[in-house]
């Protein structure tokens, strides 16, 4: 929770994948009091997700519902200039731009909003809960194996930043690892009366939650059949599925009803396609054009999948899975083996009473003791392959559900595997352990980077740019003004020869004189001294966070910039940087005025020759 508000923090309201869709689905509901209709008018703010099951949005309608939100409108401006699903392209990374982005707006509709987050980081934190208890149920005496699988799912930067998010997914995560924990619960202690209510009544909240509840639910029932197989118990077993069936009918099946009656389909799923685009492509391709979006989306890619952590940082997490995956098959050697005993550290009191005098003669005088002294090391082997199968399967399932549907839309992204999250954590947590790993190298540099990464890669593409007192004395200073809005300075590197895929830093000072009604869009060009076009971007100051009619007046404002020269440039003898303004969206282009008293159609300063 602690390090989940970090990220609660750094991330505004509508930055996480499909915030904006989920927001559309409470406000819809909230506000009409009944469900949308899936539509091909995409116009609408809920878009895709009137085809997803409604609990989530269910419960957060009544946040919604508990404060004035009525400044909605006012508040959701979408950025024009926004680049989605791009992380190389610099800049523009905000969906929508916001008055206040720090400290958090805690008023109207920003406040329902930041509320449904907190209630998320909630779903979260009992998520880890249950993939701790999970470990502790696959391994009771292996406290490093449950550390270990916690802190991947608690210190996974993209699990806090969803969690941190209006989506739901927190929800569907949450009784997901729920339903994994009590499944292994059930696999071992056997059927119990409470405890299969219980297990049914969670499948059938995930199935009226999100159509990945029904593959989580669909793996409970295979376990269910794997005790009934192993163990004979058909009563546990006839009350399990009765009491899953019916509560998944009562609880869901209206639902699917509804949807076989608007839509003539069970699912929905078909109708959303049609509507939203639908793709064919091979599972070859799928894995070879997307499986690396895919892979580190699952650990850490922020934004509209649009900001990346650095590239080190994923090769330390493929060497981590592919170090747990080689480990994992230790474990299981060591597990068929029966290496795993149930008590490998005895305390005091059992080292007492398994090595008094009363103990050796227990054993050495009964048959019947030696026996069930070799009982409890072959029924903990049974148990724990069991188990780790268990978690396989749900993984499989996971994964062939995820890469089923990417065939069929884009869908490729790593947080759709979070319902299976307690089998990728508590797994690789078994891995690193069977090689011995120690618990805390894992957690805490993992810890320690997602602390960082909200500072790093989160609060810098959305916060607006700083005020300064006065220009610093590395800065040229300027007199040059397009309408409203004066350029004080600007700090450019020396003139060099620079060379393809370079980045230039650039710092431009601007004032705003006059709270004008107009946004004027700000262009920045790379030029070579033919006046062609080599790179070339439009934004608000901030990099699309701020548009000028937002700044305090006569205070400067700095503005930095990274200009890319494509990878493909030509050489030039001349380079320049050219500044224009235009009033958004459709113009006019805005002439620059000089402090001479002049005015021209553009500005341009030199940055020295492009190498070939």
């Amino acid at each position: 929770m602690v390090v989940g508000l970090l990220y609660w923090h750094a991330a505004p309201n509508f930055e996480a994948s499909d915030t904006v869709q989920h927001v559309g689905m409470v406000k819809w509901i909230a506000e009409r009091g009944e469900l949308p209709l899936q539509s091909a008018d995409h116009g609408q703010l809920y878009g895709q997700e009137a085809s997803q099951p409604p609990l989530y949005y269910l419960l957060m309608a009544a946040v919604w519902n508990a404060f004035d939100t009525s400044d909605f409108e006012a508040r959701y401006l979408p950025s024009p200039f926004v680049v989605v699903g791009d992380p190389l392209l610099l800049g523009n990374k905000n969906l929508v731009i916001y008055r206040q982005a720090y400290p958090p707006d805690l008023s109207g509709s920003s406040l329902a909003l930041y509320v449904m987050r907190l209630l998320g980081l909630g779903m979260g934190a009992a998520t880890v809960y249950a993939v701790v208890q999970s470990a502790r149920t696959v391994l009771p005496d292996r406290r490093g194996v449950a550390l270990l699988a916690g802190a991947l799912t608690a210190f996974n930067p993209q699990f806090l930043f969803i969690s941190a998010s209006v989506s739901n997914d927190t929800l569907i995560n949450m009784l997901a690892a729920l339903i994994a924990w009590r499944t292994l619960v059930m696999l071992r202690d056997g059927f119990g009366t409470r405890r299969s209510l219980l297990l049914a009544l969670l499948i059938a909240l995930g199935a009226l939650t999100k159509l990945s509840g029904l593959a989580v639910g669909a793996g409970a029932g295979l376990a269910a059949v794997w005790l009934l197989v192993r163990g004979g118990d058909r009563r546990g077993c006839l009350i399990f599925c009765g009491a899953t069936v019916g509560l998944t009918l009562v609880v869901a099946g209206w639902w699917y009803l509804r949807n076989l009656t608007l839509y003539g389909e069970l699912l929905g799923t078909a109708t959303m396609l049609d509507n939203f685009g639908r793709r064919s492509i091979t599972l070859g391709r799928l894995m070879a054009e997307e499986f690396e979006g895919l892979r580190v989306s699952y650990w850490a890619v922020f934004g509209a999948f649009n900001i990346v952590a650095h590239d080190a940082f994923y090769r330390v997490m493929d060497g981590l899975s592919l170090a747990g995956a080689g480990g994992l098959v230790v474990f299981l050697a060591k597990g068929i083996r029966g290496d795993f005993s149930p008590t490998p550290n005895p305390s005091p009191k059992m080292r007492e009473g398994l090595y008094s005098a009363q103990g050796y003669r227990r054993i050495l005088t009964s048959f019947g003791g030696a026996v069930a002294a070799l009982t409890p090391a072959t029924s903990q082997s049974r148990t724990l392959i069991t188990a780790v199968g268990f978690l396989v399967l749900m993984l499989a399932l996971g994964a062939g559900m995820l890469m089923w549907w990417s065939m069929q839309t884009w869908a490729s992204t790593g947080r759709l595997l979070f319902p299976y999250i307690t089998s990728a954590s508590v797994l690789l947590a078994l891995g690193l352990r069977a090689l011995r790993i120690p618990a805390w190298l894992v957690t805490l540099p993992l810890l320690v980077f997602s602390v960082a990464a909200p500072f790093v890669y989160i609060l810098p593409n959305y916060d607006h740019p700083p005020k300064v007192e006065r220009l610093p004395a590395t800065a040229t200073a300027a007199d040059a003004q397009w309408g409203d809005i004066r350029l004080s300075g600007y700090e450019l590197p020396a003139r060099r020869e620079w060379v393809a895929g370079e980045r230039i830093p650039v710092s431009l000072y601007w004032r705003s004189r006059d709270h004008s009604p107009l946004a004027y869009a700000l262009v920045l060009s790379l030029l070579d001294g033919e006046g062609n076009v080599i790179n070339s971007f439009e934004t608000w100051p901030g990099w699309g966070t701020m548009p000028h009619p937002w700044m305090a007046l006569d205070v400067d404002y700095r503005d930095d910039y990274l200009l890319e020269i494509p990878a493909d440039a030509a050489g030039a003898a001349e380079l320049w940087l050219e500044i224009d303004w235009y009033v958004f969206p459709a113009g006019p282009e805005l002439d620059v005025a000089l402090g001479t008293g002049e005015t021209a159609a553009a500005w341009r300063l030199a940055l020295g020759s492009l190498g070939s």
